[in-house]
């Protein structure tokens, strides 16, 4: 019995039973990407039928349930696995007849529905996947990143100050309406006021600066130049250029 298989006899939700399509790419977090648009942009798929050992433990999970009370669910699809195996071959070939039929209804109606997708309806979940697909793949690098230990860029002034006033917020206001205050707070303020945080600022960007150059020349000596800004890439080109003419 496999996870498929237990999740559609024991889910408290519905289960999303669809095929995949061809055009979802080998990765299956585009697959499921692409699955999602299209749920949202598209109606309700034609559903695939259930082959006929599922359709028999649903059939006998609810008597199952009652007769084995103390069991698990993996144990009570056990034992629904050894029934199956005891049943009349009869029985087995009418409900795999009933499949049979079911899924040629199945697959005309996949085939109408596929058919009735407009060009304006394929366009907008083409643009939409390249869309979260490139929303992903930012993901992946920043998280790609992050383990590889770049600096973080630090505060700048007016977050310093968001900062500075944190421990004195009003747990009662809400933190949108706490931030829109005090940015007119700090419009408000005068430059010697603001002065304390824009030195600190400064101070820390500075720090921030000369720890990336070095976290990038690590990188670089790593070999992660696709990691890098495209500037750096081009200074590392540059470099190779260089080191090519004098050698």
């Amino acid at each position: 019995m496999n996870m498929a298989t237990w999740r559609l006899l024991f889910s408290t939700s519905p289960i999303n039973l669809l095929c995949t399509r061809r055009l979802a790419t080998q990765n299956p977090i585009m697959s499921k990407l692409k699955r999602n648009i299209e749920k949202d942009i598209l109606p309700p798929k034609p559903k695939k039928p259930l082959n006929p050992f599922i359709q028999y433990c649903l059939s006998v999970k609810n008597t199952l349930q009652k007769e084995y009370p103390d069991c698990t669910y993996v144990d009570v699809v056990k034992r629904a696995s050894k029934q199956w195996a005891q049943v009349e071959p009869k029985v087995k070939e009418s409900l795999k007849k009933q499949y049979m039929e079911q899924q040629s209804i199945y697959k005309q109606k996949l085939q109408d529905y596929e058919n009735s997708i407009t060009s304006d309806q394929k366009l907008l979940i083409k643009k939409e996947l390249i869309k979260k697909e490139h929303a992903w793949e930012k993901s992946q690098v920043k998280q790609k990143l992050t383990e590889l230990g770049k600096p973080k860029r630090p505060l700048s002034a007016f977050f310093l100050f968001l900062q500075n006033k944190q421990s004195a917020k009003d747990p009662q206001v809400p933190y949108k309406d706490w931030t829109i205050n005090l940015s007119e707070e700090w419009k408000n303020m005068t430059t010697e006021a603001k002065e304390k945080y824009v030195v600190e600022a400064t101070h820390l960007y500075e720090k921030y600066k000369i720890e990336l150059k070095k976290w990038e020349e690590d990188m670089i000596q790593a070999g992660h130049h696709n990691l890098l800004k495209s500037n750096v890439k081009s200074n590392v080109k540059s470099k190779r250029v260089t080191n090519i003419h004098k050698e």
